[in-house]
């Protein structure tokens, strides 16, 4: 039987790697500075942002559980295995290859070279291509939830609540410390890194649930 706990610690550490990327959170402050934010309202805009990605996330999880509870009550072990597989490989195939692949972004330079012409464009077109990507959802949290699914719904609403508290609770923490001038700081690592770890997370979480499921 897999336990909670680990598939809780995981959704939180996908959580927080996810949204720590610089692409997630580095264009969000310099949206504010060019906008002249106060520090409380880039804050807000910052809550509001992670929770539209939480909420694109947790609704494709929930629809995953969905599906997977027509068939979890006669295939519950056959399910966690094919999970487990498809995790420990799948993640170990793209944390590798996003960790070899070259990534020389700077997010905040090429952010501030697109704000001049997003800006001739509306106010609303800017908000829309700098938050895209903190916007979209976070597909690497699905197969976690698929775990909880022969466990039952309520580790699957639990899981929800530890993903969407880790991943609000780690890009405001980031913008908070981006609007006091360590932005720059923070983002010389490419995503690439925490794009790659949680490919491991994932790969980890397969793993596990392969061992004691």
């Amino acid at each position: 039987m897999i336990e909670i706990v680990p598939l809780l610690a995981a959704a939180a550490l996908v959580g927080v790697l996810h949204m720590s990327a610089p692409d997630h959170w580095v264009t969000l402050c310099v949206l504010g500075q060019a906008s002249k934010w106060s520090r409380g309202r880039l804050i807000g805009f910052g809550v509001a942002t992670a929770s539209g990605h939480v909420l694109l996330s947790v609704v494709l999880g929930f629809v995953l559980v969905g599906f997977g509870l027509l068939f979890s009550q006669s295939i519950s072990s056959e399910i966690t295995i094919v999970i487990g597989v498809v995790m420990l490989v799948g993640g170990l195939v793209f944390g590798f290859k996003t960790i070899l692949s070259k990534d020389a972004e700077d997010y905040e330079k090429e952010a501030l070279q697109e704000m001049p012409r997003l800006e001739r464009q509306g106010r609303g077109i800017t908000y829309f291509a700098v938050l895209g990507a903190a916007l979209s959802p976070d597909l690497s949290i699905l197969p976690i939830f698929l775990l909880a699914v022969p466990v039952g719904i309520s580790l699957a609403v639990d899981t929800a609540l530890v993903f969407a508290a880790a991943s609000i609770l780690s890009l405001v923490f980031l913008v908070l410390l981006g609007s006091m001038g360590f932005a720059r700081v923070f983002s010389r690592t490419p995503a690439k890194y925490n794009n790659a770890m949680v490919g491991f997370v994932v790969a980890a979480v397969g793993a596990y649930s392969l061992v004691f499921g």
